[in-house]
């Protein structure tokens, strides 16, 4: 498999043309490939920036996140959004040039129609595009890649009714390609000056191509959460 870095001209906050920058660096596509994109150049050309100056942003980030957990050690909550955890529920001010950039407000609809112009432009039928953000976990220092959103391909593989070297069944194992994607192309994209928002990943193993909208392949009500004990008292009674 190969993560094909694609270096682009500076997207300037509060709003600039994504598809533009598309056209002037993309190299021709093929059959098989997946389109690794930052969250925040999609935000970017979605014009979802609102200028640092005179914006309350514990209000803002108290807008964005599905909810939050207070933490009395630290100065800023835990924030989940889209179903990920994100520090500040995605709000950034990094390459922002004075701006906070918010994340996608639809980031499932905003693949969906990157995956439809790539297809139509390159004329490809097997074609993947994935939508990234970086985040932190517990028990490890700095970031790492994951998945906003997907379109055009099956997020995980399902092991199920295999049998391993051994001749053990597989019962319950199975793998999430996705943000194994994400967190590979975020090595190649850097997280500072390095200006590879897109990252190409060719020769995929077993990824398998779907026009279905796969989310509730991978993503888990939070109410049947395994890891939900960790913040069952802090969800909303509306989630």
């Amino acid at each position: 498999m190969e993560l094909i870095p694609v270096k682009t001209r500076i997207l300037t906050p509060p709003q600039d043309d994504l598809y533009e920058v598309l056209s002037e660096s993309l190299p021709v596509l093929a059959e098989g490939d997946v389109v690794v994109v930052s969250s925040k150049v999609v935000a970017i050309h979605e014009g979802r920036c609102l200028p640092i100056e005179g914006t309350d942003k514990e209000a803002l980030v108290a807008a964005e996140t599905d909810f939050f957990i207070a933490r009395d050690y630290y100065r800023l909550p835990l924030t989940v959004t889209h179903h990920t955890f994100l520090g500040a529920a995605g709000v950034d001010e990094s390459n922002g040039g004075g701006y906070y950039v918010l994340l996608p407000e639809d980031p499932f609809a905003s693949a969906h129609n990157l995956h439809t112009h790539l297809t139509q432009k390159f004329g490809l039928t097997n074609l993947g595009v994935v939508i990234t953000d970086s985040h932190s976990g517990p028990f490890r220092y700095g970031a790492t890649g994951v998945s906003l959103a997907w379109w055009g391909i099956e997020p995980m593989e399902d092991h199920r009714g295999r049998t391993d070297l051994f001749g053990r069944v597989i019962q319950y194992e199975r793998s999430n390609l996705v943000d194994g994607l994400a967190a590979g192309a975020n090595v190649v994209m850097g997280e500072v000056d390095e200006g590879v928002p897109i990252v190409i990943a060719r020769g995929v193993p077993r990824i398998v191509f779907t026009e279905k909208d796969t989310r509730e392949t991978l993503l888990v009500s939070y109410r049947e959460d395994l890891f939900r004990v960790l913040y069952e008292k802090f969800l909303p009674p509306n989630l």
